[in-house]
């Protein structure tokens, strides 16, 4: 437990120093609309204003949907950017640049997530580098003495969603993954997997396994 704060700690002074005291506010307001395509400038820089403010302000993107920030620090901010999607950024220390690393949640209304990964310049980077995603098989396990194969269970998913979230201190510079199964399985397919499925995963950014 003081190892993982510890760690958490020496995160948290990294991403400071390697952000060169640039918030995230500045990359959320010149993301160019890959990550944002509802959110126009003006908007962004708007929803930091009253954000600063300490007002909570719904504003409307651009197909006149709410989206409103529901949490931000230096380092981080959580946006919800319409009725169905949310995103997350957050900016991680690394040898030569800071990486604008970002989880775009779709709920339709099972929840699935994609991550990427950008310069300081929003040009994309390979996600690879710094998370490695998993797949519907980590969440398997089979008890001791079970002659059930994961491939068994692998069958009966016929869509492997799975959503992604960033955690805060204690487990600061981590993910956590969460598979979607029950959201859109019936009870009754979903309650016979059931038993040999993990809720959730928590995955280290690779940048800090240190």
């Amino acid at each position: 437990m003081i190892r993982r704060i510890t760690l958490s700690i020496v995160f948290l002074v990294c991403v400071v120093l390697a952000s060169n005291a640039q918030a995230i506010h500045k990359f959320f307001i010149e993301e160019p609309g890959n990550v944002l395509p509802l959110l126009s400038k003006k908007v962004k820089m708007d929803m930091i204003d009253y954000e600063k403010e300490g007002i909570g302000k719904v504003f409307n993107n651009a197909l006149g949907d709410g989206a409103y920030i529901t949490s931000v620090s230096d380092t981080h901010i959580s946006i919800k950017t319409s009725k169905s999607t949310s995103v997350e950024m957050i900016l991680i220390p690394c040898k030569k640049d800071t990486v604008i690393l970002t989880i775009t949640t779709v709920e339709l209304p099972a929840k699935d997530s994609r991550v990427e990964c950008f310069n300081t310049s929003w040009q994309k980077l390979d996600a690879k580098k710094y998370f490695k995603a998993p797949t519907m098989k980590d969440f398997i396990v089979i008890p001791k003495g079970d002659k059930t194969k994961k491939e068994t269970i692998l069958e009966a998913i016929d869509f492997p969603l799975i959503s992604y979230s960033l955690n805060t201190l204690p487990d600061f510079g981590t993910i956590t993954a969460r598979h979607s199964l029950k959201e859109y399985m019936s009870k009754d397919d979903y309650e016979k997997i059931a038993p040999y499925l993990k809720d959730e995963l928590i995955i280290k950014l690779k940048t800090f396994k240190n």
